[in-house]
């Protein structure tokens, strides 16, 4: 199952560190495109959306708003180490396994979700950036908490998931304090269903032989 977030994000910076502008070759260091990242830690707020699709049940967590923070250190010249929290609020289809088709989705309920990750970003341009701009791929990994649904009587429920995180990303430096990025990422996790959902003699979600 696949989540994707796209997520426009804001860095306020912790702790950084100034270095020694460098000059390129064939310019002088304050007409070169090129700048050095001064933010070697910083603490990132971030919000977006998340969509995807509901599980062969039809009963999975899809769409809403998502918002969280995290922390990130330089480990190197092009990598970045990060530790991460988050929270979705996502629309979750209520269906009734033992009715027939046409009645069997009677509404929607919220399910929140606390995702914890951690990963990797590499920058491609390393510790430097071109007109501002340093565009970066990542991996995260992590753990996904469904909370409680009330409203949902069908025996479902969405617990903890281990999930992956491939990320693409570009990161606009204005100043040397703060960066804002925009990043595409997608959440793969695995949804499990209670077998009446998927029993013929009970319910027709699956689809029966010609």
């Amino acid at each position: 199952m696949v989540r994707r977030l796209l997520a426009g994000t804001a860095v306020c910076l912790a702790v950084f560190q100034t270095t020694t502008a460098l000059a390129q070759v064939g310019h002088l260091p304050e007409n070169s495109p090129y700048k050095d990242m001064r933010i070697k830690q910083a603490l990132v707020f971030y919000g977006g959306v998340m969509s995807g699709g509901e599980g062969n049940a039809g009963v999975g967590p899809t769409n809403g708003p998502v918002g969280g923070v995290r922390w990130e250190i330089a480990v190197g010249a092009p990598s970045i180490l990060f530790l991460g929290l988050s929270m979705a609020n996502l629309e979750r289809p209520l269906v009734n396994p033992d009715d027939p088709p046409d009645t069997r989705f009677f509404g929607s309920a919220n399910q929140r979700i606390v995702m914890v990750d951690a990963g990797l970003n590499f920058v491609l341009t390393g510790r430097k950036t071109w007109r501002g701009l340093a565009p970066y791929l990542g991996v995260g990994f992590g753990m996904a908490l469904g909370g409680s649904v009330p409203e949902d009587s069908s025996g479902y429920t969405f617990k903890s998931k281990f999930h992956i995180d491939p990320t693409i990303g570009i990161r606009f430096h204005p100043s040397p304090r703060f960066h804002f990025r925009i990043e595409g990422r997608a959440i793969f996790w695995r949804l499990d269903f209670p077998p009446r959902f998927f029993d013929t003699r009970r319910t027709p979600l699956a689809p029966t032989p010609c």
